[in-house]
C-alpha cells in the first residue's frame, strides 16, 4: 500500500527520468504500457522506505553471532519485548536485516511513526555500522584482500572505506579521500571507533589524485603515481536519485545532470591509477541511465584495457537497456530497482508467518536505487 504520494520532482526532472526508463530499448522490450508501469511504481517507491533496515558487523572486533544476540537484547528493550527477526543475509555474512513494520494507519494529527523501525542512535556502535544493503554490496563485489593497497576515491561517510578494511582483516592499507575536511574527520573517527588502523584519511580532491610530477616524493600522500593500487573504489557523486525515503526533490534538471562530466573525471583518474590486473568498482545511489549504464558504455569505449567483470555476489537485478550495451554486459552490472517489487504492508503477524528465503527476497530488491559495475585492467604485455 502507498501511504504517501508520490516523490514530488520538477516536471522538467520527471521528464528526464521518464525519457530514461522508457527510451527505445526498454519500450521495445516490455512494451510503452508496462515501462510506464515501471517507472509509476519507482516514484511511489521512492517516497516510501525500504522493507529492511540493514546494518553490517564489524567483523574486525566481533562475530557475528554475538552481535546478533546483542541486537536481539537491545531491540526487545527498544519495543518492549516485542519480537523483531533479526536475519542473517545469506550471500553478505556480516549484514543482519531488520524489517521495517508498517505502515500503521495515519490520522490527522500524527503522534506515532508511521513504521516501526528501530533506533541506531549509540547502539552497539563498536560493532555496528547502519548501512544501506547494496552499499554493503560494494565491498563484497570489490573484495580486498589481505596486504593488498586499496583506493577509496570519494570516501566519506567512511561505511565502505571501514568495510574494506574490516574485509581485509585491517592488514594492508586502505587510503580514503574527501574534499570536504569535516567528512574526512568522520572518516577518521569512524575508523577509531571500530578499532582499524589500516584506514588512512586524507582531505584531497579525487579528480587531482593522479600525481604528474615523476620527481618529487609524496612519501605515500596523494597525489599518487600511476598503477599505485591493487583495487580501486569509486563511489561516485552523483544525483542521489535512488534515496528513500524521499518524498520531495527540488534540483533542477540542470543540477541532476550536472555529475556525469565530474564521474568521468574520477573515473579517469581511477584508471590511471590502478595496477595492471587491479579491479575497479564503480558505483552510485542514483537511477539514471546516464550516470550508470551510459558511463559504463563510456568507460568500455574510453578504455579498451578495461574488461567489465562478472559480479560476485550478484545481489540485484541485471542493468538497464537504453546505453547500447550488449545482453551479456548487462548481466555483469548490478542494478538495484525497487519498482520490480509491488507495494506491500507488513506486520508483526504477517513476518512470523513469512519464510526467510522470500524475506531475503525481499530484501534484495526493496532497497534503495543503487548501481555497481566492476573492471579488471588487463595486464601489460
Amino acid at each position: 500500500m502507498s501511504v504517501f504520494p508520490k516523490i514530488s520532482l520538477r516536471l522538467e526532472v520527471e521528464n528526464y527520468l521518464k525519457a530514461g526508463f522508457m527510451n527505445e530499448e526498454v519500450v521495445s522490450a516490455l512494451g510503452k504500457e508496462e515501462a510506464e508501469r515501471k517507472f509509476e511504481t519507482l516514484l511511489h517507491k521512492l517516497s516510501h522506505p525500504p522493507s529492511f533496515t540493514t546494518v553490517r558487523v564489524n567483523t574486525h572486533l566481533a562475530s557475528v553471532q554475538h552481535v546478533k544476540n546483542l541486537l536481539f537484547d537491545e531491540l526487545q528493550k527498544q519495543f518492549n519485548g516485542l519480537s523483531f527477526p533479526i536475519l542473517q543475509h545469506p550471500d553478505l555474512q556480516d549484514v543482519l536485516l531488520i524489517p521495517v513494520i508498517g505502515p500503521r494507519g495515519i490520522g490527522v494529527r500524527m503522534t506515532d511513526p508511521v513504521y516501526l523501525s528501530p533506533s541506531f542512535d549509540n547502539v552497539l556502535p563498536s560493532y555496528l555500522f547502519l548501512q544501506n544493503l547494496p552499499s554493503a554490496v560494494v565491498s563484497h563485489v570489490l573484495d580486498p584482500q589481505p596486504g593488498e593497497k586499496i583506493l577509496d576515491l570519494c570516501a566519506a561517510p567512511g561505511g565502505k572505506t571501514t568495510h574494506i578494511a574490516a574485509l581485509m582483516h585491517d592488514q594492508g592499507e586502505v587510503i580514503a579521500l574527501d574534499k570536504i575536511s569535516n567528512k574526512v574527520e568522520k572518516i577518521k573517527q569512524n575508523a577509531l571507533l571500530l578499532g582499524l588502523n589500516s584506514i588512512r584519511a586524507f582531505c584531497f580532491d579525487g579528480t587531482k589524485a593522479l600525481k604528474l610530477d615523476m620527481v618529487k616524493d609524496t612519501d605515500g600522500e596523494p597525489p599518487f603515481l600511476p598503477e599505485s593500487f591493487d583495487r580501486i573504489l569509486l563511489d561516485a557523486p552523483c544525483s542521489g536519485m535512488g534515496q528513500r525515503p524521499n518524498m520531495a526533490c527540488t534540483w533542477t534538471l540542470k543540477e541532476v545532470t550536472s555529475y556525469q562530466p565530474l564521474q568521468r573525471k574520477l573515473f579517469t583518474v581511477a584508471a590511471e591509477l590502478l595496477k595492471p590486473g587491479g579491479v575497479l568498482v564503480y558505483s552510485t545511489c542514483t537511477v539514471t541511465l546516464a550516470e550508470n549504464e551510459e558511463q559504463v558504455a563510456w568507460a568500455l569505449e574510453t578504455f579498451p584495457h578495461l574488461q567489465l567483470q562478472h559480479q560476485d555476489p550478484q545481489v540485484g537485478g541485471e542493468g538497464m537497456l537504453g546505453a547500447g550495451l550488449s545482453s551479456e554486459q548487462l548481466k555483469r552490472l548490478q542494478r538495484f530497482d525497487p519498482c520490480v517489487v509491488p507495494s506491500q504492508d507488513s506486520d508483526t503477524g504477517s513476518l512470523r508467518d513469512a519464510r526467510i528465503e522470500d524475506m531475503i527476497w525481499l530484501a534484495n530488491k526493496d532497497c534503495i536505487g543503487f548501481f555497481i559495475a566492476k573492471f579488471v585492467k588487463c595486464k601489460s604485455t
